[in-house]
């Protein structure tokens, strides 16, 4: 790890101490106002894992070790900007900023306790992403909070004396502004940062040990990386830097539009459309769930046997491809739902959140169904549930509408999670459209030992294969179920099941691995292949294996075409194509490489694809 020359350290050490004599001789408040913030700081990040959040976990407080000089030096900024002010300015500046700080930090962890993230200047702009799950945010305020502003009285009452009754501060300080000493400070602590920043986030110095101004899929993790001063400042100058909204140029807005023109084929219906017209749509995203596993066995038993079931009665669409982007699991929500590529730079549902799209959801309610989207995760986990409200979902399910009861892997087990689902299910009006996402089969795969059923050899069982393999096995076992429970209920015979992996799992984040696994039962196992299963199955129809090359972009504007909306209504929308009916067999995986053969014509359309796709979300185009 890259550490500060011993000649920057006596500097930085020289300066702080410095100021520190200062402060402990002549301006307290500005001392105790460090200390007040350094405190306050430390006490939310230890209440974010303590149980309901109320309490203090010390051992949790950060996920990485964090950039401690930096976070000091956050506060030594904030308070600095006091030495300009001068008699009572200075006074009430820093006793105001005690004030904000302690009531921001009060409503970031009743936002915590609510939704698993924090609050965001965002907001300011596009309010309806505040509350997206319409709840009484003043029911998640606990007597623990009354830890922020107990020292507030206390300093409330100072602050009413008039300045010569007070002898925390000086009068030989407070008659002069000091700009000279606030503005060195404040470029020390500046670069102090900036040097962070570089050495951490840009060269990557620590080899991936630190994270500073990177976001997180988890909010908390963040939140602990840049501290509480510095999340806010990084959300801010997000807001007007990479998620501000753009307007595009009149040629960029032209080659947009031509562009989506030419993507719709304009062929013929045919006997697909509307193959599953007037049935409840269940969208089941399984994560990591590879294609290679179906119908295949390891040590004598299938990978995925209830999947496999399910193919007699299925559209399988066996040559279909990953094509998420930096948002991986929530890239595939995007996909799927929306048949947009994702931004390549950033992640979607951190970037725009609240941008709009004409979406399956959308498509599903205008036909009159139900929308529901559910997780075992808590809402703020890649800022899943203010994502899915701009998409068009109308309800959300979270982790807080689930007794987390078992865990299995990261969460929620999906025995767990797919059981209370079905449960919900029976109050839930036809028509609907539920999308369900998985979480167990996420990797490293260490399932406990009792949900391993697989009886596989030592030698494999061992590996990071053999992990996932008993990872699938158990999603797998939990989707049969659910399924079965469908099926008693009466909903099976009135439903469509979707099925698709989000993205590969062993292959995608663990290569290395498996290329050093001394032997496989079948060496095609070991190639990462990027094919996830895309099956959509209906009881009582022909099994049917459709070749023609897609990928997750495909989707909504296969599931759209199947349950019978017209063409019109997403086609001069839609980046995919209709895996039922088109003349297209090829696609292009997120690398940019091409997977069959397209002609001159439309190998030049699809190699535009990811440039008009920035365009549509930095844009926010669908919302003109």
């Amino acid at each position: 790890m890259l550490q500060l020359s011993s000649y920057k350290r006596r500097g930085i050490r020289s300066t702080l101490q410095s100021f520190s004599r200062i402060l402990v001789r002549n301006d307290k408040l500005s001392l105790y106002t460090f200390i007040a913030i350094l405190w306050k700081s430390q006490l939310l990040l230890a209440a974010l894992h303590a149980p309901e959040n109320t309490g203090i976990n010390i051992g949790d407080m950060y996920f990485t070790i964090p950039p401690v000089l930096s976070h000091l030096m956050f506060i030594l900024f904030v308070v600095s900007i006091g030495l300009f002010f001068k008699k009572k300015g200075r006074r009430y500046y820093l006793v105001g900023i005690q004030v904000l700080f302690s009531l921001l930090l009060i409503c970031d962890l009743v936002y915590y306790r609510a939704y698993g993230a924090f609050l965001s200047l965002r907001f300011l702009v596009h309010p309806n992403g505040f509350n997206p799950l319409d709840y009484n945010l003043w029911t998640f305020l606990r007597l623990f909070d009354l830890w922020f502003i107990l020292d507030l009285v206390v300093i409330g009452g100072i602050a009413l004396f008039r300045y010569n009754n007070m002898p925390i501060m000086s009068r030989r300080l407070e008659r002069k502004r000091q700009p000279v000493l606030a503005i060195t400070l404040m470029l020390l602590a500046a670069g102090v940062v900036s040097y962070e920043h570089y050495r951490i986030d840009v060269k990557d110095t620590t080899d991936g040990q630190m994270m500073f101004f990177n976001l997180s899929w988890a909010p908390f993790q963040s939140m602990s990386d840049m501290s509480p001063i510095g999340y806010h400042l990084y959300d801010g100058l997000r807001l007007f830097g990479s998620a501000k909204t753009i307007k595009l140029a009149d040629q960029e807005h032209t080659q947009v539009q031509t562009w989506l023109a030419s993507n719709e084929e304009g062929l013929p219906d045919n006997s697909y459309k509307g193959m599953f017209q007037g049935k409840n749509l269940i969208v089941i995203q399984v994560e990591s769930l590879e294609n290679f596993v179906i119908g295949e066995k390891v040590n004598g038993q299938e990978i995925t046997p209830n999947i496999n079931r399910l193919l007699g009665n299925s559209l399988y669409f066996n040559h279909f491809y990953e094509q998420v982007n930096n948002g991986t699991s929530s890239d595939s929500d995007l996909l799927t739902t929306t048949s947009v590529f994702p931004v390549r730079s950033g992640a979607n549902f951190f970037r725009y959140p609240t941008n709009t799209y004409n979406s399956l959801p959308k498509l599903m309610e205008g036909m009159g169904y139900q929308t529901i989207s559910t997780h075992s995760e808590p809402a703020g986990s890649w800022n899943w549930v203010e994502a899915h409200h701009n998409i068009g979902y109308q309800t959300s399910w979270d982790l807080r509408r689930y007794k987390v009861d078992d865990i299995v892997g990261l969460g929620l087990s999906d025995e767990s999670y797919l059981r209370q689902l079905g449960d919900k299910l029976t109050d839930v009006q036809s028509p609907f459209m539920l999308h369900v996402i998985t979480l167990s089969s996420h990797g490293p795969f260490d399932l406990p030992e009792k949900t391993r059923k697989l009886q596989l050899d030592p030698s494999l069982d061992k590996t990071i294969m053999g992990a996932y393999f008993q990872s699938i096995n158990y999603t797998d076992k939990q989707i049969g179920a659910f399924l079965d429970k469908l099926d008693q209920l009466g909903l099976l015979d009135q439903s469509v099941v979707a099925i698709y992996g989000d993205h590969t799992g062993v292959h995608k984040y663990y290569q290395d691995q498996v290329d050093t696994i001394p032997s496989l039962e079948n060496e095609s196992w070991r190639t990462h292949s990027l094919q996830l299963p895309f099956i959509v199955y209906s009881k009582g129809i022909q099994g049917e294996q459709i070749p023609t090359i897609g990928g997750q972009i495909d989707t909504l504007p296969t599931l759209a075409y199947l349950m019978g909306v017209d063409k019109a209504k997403f086609e001069p929308t839609a980046m995919g194509k209709i895996l039922v009916n088109t003349n297209r067999n090829f696609t292009i995986l997120n690398n940019g490489t091409l997977v069959g053969e397209p002609r001159d014509a439309e190998r030049a359309h699809i190699m535009q694809s990811f440039q008009i796709a920035d365009w549509l979300h930095e844009s926010n185009y669908f919302a003109e």
